[in-house]
């Protein structure tokens, strides 16, 4: 199970009768979702923790929310207690919670928690923004219950089951309805008490700063999953949890007080009616009355299975049509409303364009509460969408500093867009190839950039918890951050590699000519090493300060290769720079043509380029011909590196 950042989830919990309910810590997942011991982030878990749970136990409708800290270390939670406990029994379950929290999910920076008495919920990230209107429906994604099984005697399990279905109903729209009164009732909270054989007991909770739609819809919700638990069955217990919401029942109390509801029986009912004639008729049930009881039953069971079908079917349409979404919003990731980003935007003037590429526009904006960022506008066409859901769902997974960090989305009928943090280098091509900005990196700075995108690469391929290949690294996919730190971006075309596969192919080639390894060009194979050589021509355009790829069809990793035969590679290196260091621009030639090796065996991996990077002891295995090598014999070969400005000889 997942509690993402506005996701549902619904834990059941089927016990015996004599059982006390266990707590149960729901740990979020994926990279970012983690932080060290001893850490700021710990300090202030520790701090929040032990501020919430007295103050929980005061708060109105037993309800409490908190922050502590600062970005990125920032804690947000909340706390929940069920309203039939007291101020100290209140109190000891959150910070038992937050202890049982700790203790069932080790390092994880977000968890829910949910208590006997209460239900709390920890994260860096600003989950309870999903309660407002314009992002609850985003918020209602409903992951399937697991289920056990747990019986108990009664009389009839049909009729068993109709009893419990009218209990929880009844409360359900109960605590939908109630509001703050008296010291016994609580804002959207109810318990019951229905009399049967044994008796039914039960409570429905909302948080308070529901709307009341939003406590019906979400309590509804959780009686539809109840219900795939009991019917058919005869079971003591079920709890169904969410962070938003919670609905039980047992045969047992277990609630403190008199139920606030009381709900009578329903009739009982037959589980396997027997046809017999009339008393004192002393006739037999004819055929055609045997085979009018059969067609009615018949015609009962279907409409029944039509209902049944036709809420399947609406329920799997909902599911099927904000599928693509789980993973985004379990990925916790803000959702924007569209109003705001056109506000933010100036309604995306073109004054604030920051650039356009073949899946739309970026435009600088920002945010009421003055923070910028960057906005990329996608065409509202099903290839958009799928670059979308892609980009979101990998980015949202991620966390490093050498990556663009994503601060959100929004969808609105045609319109799908990208909320990033706001870079006002732009992208590294405006650093090499602007002829305004050519000196406005020193060297130390250009050669950071380069072990920077080496080490966001070796994020994604090996470190993360995803085995990722960009597929599209470019200097324009490369954007600078105030501190000169290169952040790796654009991850629309991002392929995921299952566990334990190093390689896979695919027919759709995407990617930007000129960078492309030629078995992926060619082929469509895709690896870690087809990343490997576009850092090569990478690395190459940055020490060089020039295209790759250039209007009369030469090729820069030829002119390379062809200076670098001569042993004159030197007349290739961009010099101007402040602490130019021949010997690292010299080496990181050579580390350039390894990576556009034409065997993708022979390109070694970004592990080891990190180390030539950083061991300038290191020797150094000689490169051999590159790959789309196009050698100076014919006539129609492009001119020699010299014939461009650069004398080989």
């Amino acid at each position: 199970m997942h509690v993402g950042y506005g996701i549902v989830a619904v834990v059941l919990v089927l016990l015996p009768p004599s059982a006390t309910p266990a707590g149960i810590a729901d740990c979020d997942e994926g990279v970012g979702n983690t932080y060290v011991a001893n850490s700021t982030f710990e300090a202030n878990l520790n701090v929040l923790a032990a501020a919430l749970s007295p103050n929980v136990s005061v708060a109105p409708a037993g309800f409490a929310v908190a922050t502590v800290g600062a970005d990125p270390d920032k804690v947000f939670a909340m706390a929940l207690c069920r309203g039939d406990v007291n101020a100290s029994a209140c109190s000891a379950c959150v910070a038992a919670a937050f202890v049982d929290g700790k203790k069932d999910c080790p390092g994880n920076s977000g968890v829910a928690m949910y208590e006997d008495a209460c239900v709390a919920r920890f994260s860096r990230y600003r989950f309870m923004d999903f309660l407002s209107p314009d992002q609850w429906q985003v918020s209602q994604m409903i992951w399937y219950p697991e289920q056990a099984s747990a019986s108990v005697d009664v009389p009839a399990v049909g009729w068993f089951n109709a009893a419990v279905t009218k209990i929880l109903a009844a409360m359900v729209d109960h605590a939908v309805t109630s509001t703050t009164g008296n010291s016994t009732t609580k804002k959207y909270f109810v318990t019951g008490e229905e009399e049967f054989d044994p008796n039914i007991y039960g409570f429905a909770q909302c948080v308070p700063d529901l709307t009341p739609a939003q406590c019906n819809d979400c309590l509804k919700d959780l009686l539809f999953y109840a219900k795939q638990a009991y019917l058919g069955k005869s079971l003591s217990w079920v709890r169904v949890n969410s962070v938003w919401c919670r609905l039980m029942y047992s045969v047992q109390p277990f609630y403190r007080g008199r139920a606030m509801l009381q709900v009578s029986a329903p009739p009982p009912t037959a589980e396997a009616p027997v046809l017999s004639p009339e008393p004192g008729s002393g006739k037999k049930i004819s055929t055609a009355g045997i085979a009018a009881g059969v067609a009615s039953s018949v015609v009962v069971l279907l409409i029944l299975s039509v209902f049944a079908f036709v809420r399947f079917r609406r329920r799997t349409k909902v599911t099927d049509a904000v599928h693509p979404l789980k993973k985004i919003t379990r990925a916790q990731c803000m959702i924007f409303d569209l109003s705001a980003l056109q506000e933010a935007t100036e309604n995306f003037s073109p004054n604030n364009k920051l650039g356009e590429g073949g899946f739309g526009a970026v435009y600088k904006g920002v945010l009421s509460d003055g923070q910028e960022v960057a906005v990329k506008k996608l065409l509202g066409t099903g290839h958009g969408l799928d670059q979308l859901y892609n980009e979101i769902k990998l980015l949202a997974e991620l966390q490093h500093k050498n990556l663009v960090r994503l601060q959100g989305f929004c969808l609105h009928q045609e319109q799908t867009l990208l909320v990033y943090e706001y870079l006002k280098n732009r992208s590294l091509d405006n650093f090499l190839f602007d002829p305004s900005r050519g000196n406005a990196l020193n060297w130390d700075q250009q050669y950071n950039i380069i072990l920077g995108i080496a080490k966001g690469i070796l994020y994604l391929h090996e470190d993360s918890s995803l085995r990722i290949i960009h597929r599209d690294l470019k200097s324009n996919n490369i954007l600078v951050g105030d501190d000169m730190e290169p952040k790796i971006a654009d991850f629309g075309l991002a392929r995921l590699l299952g566990e334990g596969h190093t390689h896979s192919k695919t027919t759709r080639v995407v990617g930007t000519f000129g960078y492309m390894a030629p078995e992926y060009a060619i082929d469509g194979n895709v690896s870690t090493k087809i990343d490997i050589f576009s850092f090569g021509v990478l690395v190459l355009e940055i020490i060089t300060r020039r295209r790759n790829w250039h209007s009369d069809d030469h090729d820069l990793v030829s002119d390379v290769w062809n200076c670098w035969t001569k042993g004159t590679a030197t007349k290739m290196i961009y010099q101007s720079l402040n602490g130019y260091s021949e010997s690292q621009a010299l080496r990181c030639i050579h580390i350039g043509l390894l990576c556009v090796q034409p065997d993708p065996d022979d390109r070694p991996h970004m592990s080891s380029i990190i180390f030539m990077l950083t061991k300038e002891n290191m020797k150094l295995q000689p490169p051999a011909e590159p790959a789309f090598f196009l050698g100076r014999e014919s006539a129609s070969s492009p001119p020699s590196c010299g014939q461009h400005g650069y004398n080989c000889d």
